[in-house]
């Protein structure tokens, strides 16, 4: 009979245990944010910054180093967590949730303070139907935008291998047919979204365009990622969607700030982008902050824009046809 109790001790603390590693920790140093990264063979600097969304001249002098001197198997790096790499900015969950332990009589009041986010973001991201939290739950305050990310013990993340960038597809434009009129009206005030789509294939319109034009382009609209757009129009090459399906989420930001999001297909996250509205002056910048994710509600879109966005943009519905500018 012991026998059989110790095994069923030690089972369910190796649940415990499996159960914990697979949470990303976050930590705290002053006001910064960041996770924990074990280094494994055939890292360096460049693959764990690609790994992340984050430069490794942030994640050096982070940890009192340089990128002169080389990492170890085993070495633990702290990883800053900022607007490139870590999603708090949309109700939608988009990418690997980052999670804090509550504390002894910490509140969600408390926990949003603290991370700055709001108790409605943390409610509906952990699914809360009330204010109360117990001590040493698991609470998720934001989400890792980067790709192959490994929990291990203790919330340490570790990495597979080396992982590259996707690279966009650059096919010869193809205009698509115009998709049919859908009646989605937008207001500001309103709870939900809700987004139709039209069945349309997937668009094949992306193709590469001259300096000259892209100079042009990148004079005109608004919104806060302007200048980031600007700036990456001098260091890659232009690239253009068209005749895509689209749809809407909802988002708190954007409405008094101009910072408008998407979530783009094939683009690297923190890409500025363009959406103009075909046939007329309006167009706006905003940033990409992942893939679309999957589910039969974005079924077919190659993009999916916050409310704000389209309210910027004087959308309607999602029956207008758009067109899209980044560089790569």
């Amino acid at each position: 009979m012991r026998g059989i109790t110790l095994f069923v001790f030690l089972l369910s603390s190796s649940l415990t245990t499996y159960s914990q590693s697979s949470q990303l920790l976050i930590k705290v140093n002053g006001d910064k944010f960041y996770l924990d990264h074990k280094v494994v063979a055939k890292e360096n600097w460049y693959s764990i910054g690609r790994i992340y969304e984050i430069s490794p001249k942030e994640i050096a002098p982070f940890n009192s180093l340089t990128l002169e001197k080389g990492l170890g198997i085993g070495q633990i790096l702290k990883i800053p967590l900022n607007a490139s790499n870590f999603n708090q900015e949309t109700e939608t969950p988009i990418g690997k949730p980052v999670v804090h332990k509550v504390g002894p009589k910490e509140g969600l009041f408390r926990i949003a303070s603290e991370f700055g986010v709001t108790v409605a973001q943390l409610k509906m991201w952990n699914k809360l139907n009330s204010d109360q939290v117990n001590a040493g739950a698991p609470i998720i305050v934001g989400f890792l935008k980067g790709n192959n990310i490994k929990p291990q013990e203790d919330g340490i993340v570790s990495t597979p291998a080396i992982v590259k960038e996707p690279a966009p597809s650059n096919i010869g434009a193809v205009k698509e047919e115009k998709k049919p009129t859908i009646s989605n009206p937008l207001p500001k005030e309103a709870p939900k979204v809700e987004e139709k789509k039209a069945d349309l294939p997937k668009p094949s319109a992306m193709v590469s365009a001259s300096k000259e034009k892209v100079n042009s382009v990148a004079l005109s609209g608004s919104g806060y990622f302007s200048s980031l757009f600007l700036q990456q129009s001098k260091e890659g090459k232009q690239q253009i969607l068209d005749g895509f399906v689209y749809g809407v989420f909802k988002s708190t930001s954007g409405w008094d700030d101009s910072k408008y999001y998407v979530l783009l297909n094939d683009v690297v996250p923190g890409t500025a982008v363009k959406i103009t509205v075909r046939g007329s002056d309006k167009s706006i910048y905003a940033k990409v902050l992942g893939s679309v994710p999957p589910g039969k509600e974005s079924e077919g879109m190659s993009m999916r824009m916050s409310n704000a966005t389209a309210a910027a943009l004087g959308l309607a519905d999602t029956s207008v046809d758009l067109g899209l500018v980044w560089f790569n």
